[in-house]
């Protein structure tokens, strides 16, 4: 499947999960990689995410963490481009600049005025709001 998912927001790939929607506030296990639209791979120097829990891999270039379905924690390109994901699901994004980093960029990492490819797979659900760790 390909198509546009939002202004801003093309839908590349999307192999479907098996377990429950993912929802907005909840907390989810998720594999995280990102290429620059040159096909660079993004690296990161740091985890990001809940850091007490968060890992990279491949050197620096997959984000392994739990993260909180909100617009505090993920850049709105990814919050809007998994509408509609399940558990267990992968969806790969191109983000334009304005719904990822922007004019500012992450320097030293992404930069400005980048096109993002977002690969992103929901491993598991953490917890849902209200509910203690």
């Amino acid at each position: 499947m390909s198509g546009k998912h939002r202004s801003g927001i093309d839908i590349l790939a999307d192999e479907s999960g098996t377990g429950a929607s993912v929802e907005r506030g909840h907390v989810y296990l998720v594999r995280l990689k990102m290429w620059l639209n040159r096909g660079d791979p993004v690296r990161w120097k740091h985890p990001w995410g809940f850091i007490d829990r968060a890992r990279l891999e491949d050197d620096g270039q997959t984000l392994i963490s739990d993260l909180r379905v909100d617009r505090e924690n993920l850049i709105a390109g990814i919050f809007y481009g998994i509408d509609g994901m399940c558990i267990g699901g992968t969806r790969t994004l191109q983000i334009a600049p304005h719904l990822a980093y922007g004019q500012q960029g992450v320097p030293g990492t992404i930069p400005e005025n980048a096109v993002l490819t977002v690969e992103i797979s929901f491993l598991e659900e953490r917890r849902g709001p209200g509910r203690c760790e």
